[in-house]
């Protein structure tokens, strides 16, 4: 045998789990290869320290978890994509799940946000009136802050009127790029 291939049972060497013949022929290899009898006395002592800290430590203490070759549990494909079909459907239902939120921001509207890009002067009319008129012809109030614009989701709350233009925190759930609105308050 090569040191090639002694390389896959030098460890059911040392835990005594190969066959009969494997264990001659590494034996066989090891008196031949100073290198690869260096490497197995290495791995040997490291078991035996690791068992000896185990033992003191009180912990009972296996050289492997999994067995090579041998499944880990005894779990048939169909059960296999059940658990991954169910544990996909719960990490997305946490991931889509409204989330709490506070925000800070002014009350815009989403043709304009906060920038109301001349229409004030144009029109001559403040921000409030350009963000009413906006909403009047269609568009949505939105919160907007330093990094973002959210849609509000319940546009009928008659205090977005009065807070048009004006800096509110928001207190409602985060879905997705929507707020819904609990409370809201002029800042």
């Amino acid at each position: 045998m090569t040191c090639h291939e002694i390389d896959r049972l030098v460890t059911p060497f040392i835990d005594e789990e190969c066959s009969a013949e494997e264990r001659a022929h590494v034996a066989r290899h090891l008196r031949e290869c100073p290198p690869c009898r260096e490497r197995v006395d290495a791995e040997a002592s490291a078991r035996q320290m690791l068992h000896a800290h185990a033992t003191a430590a009180g912990a009972t203490w296996r050289p492997r978890v999994f067995r090579l070759g041998q499944p880990a549990l005894p779990i048939r494909p169909a059960s296999l994509a059940t658990i991954g079909g169910v544990t996909g459907a719960a990490l997305l239902t946490l991931w889509l799940r409204a989330t709490p939120v506070v925000a800070v921001g002014v009350i815009g509207d989403s043709t304009c946000a906060h920038d109301h890009r001349g229409f004030t002067t144009r029109f001559n009319v403040d921000d409030r009136e350009c963000t009413l008129g906006c909403v009047k012809l269609g568009a949505e109030f939105v919160l907007v802050t330093d990094t973002r614009i959210y849609r509000i989701d319940n546009q009928k709350l008659p205090e977005l009127a009065s807070l048009a233009s004006r800096r509110v925190q928001i207190k409602g759930k985060l879905d997705g790029d929507r707020i819904v609105v609990h409370s809201i308050s002029e800042m």
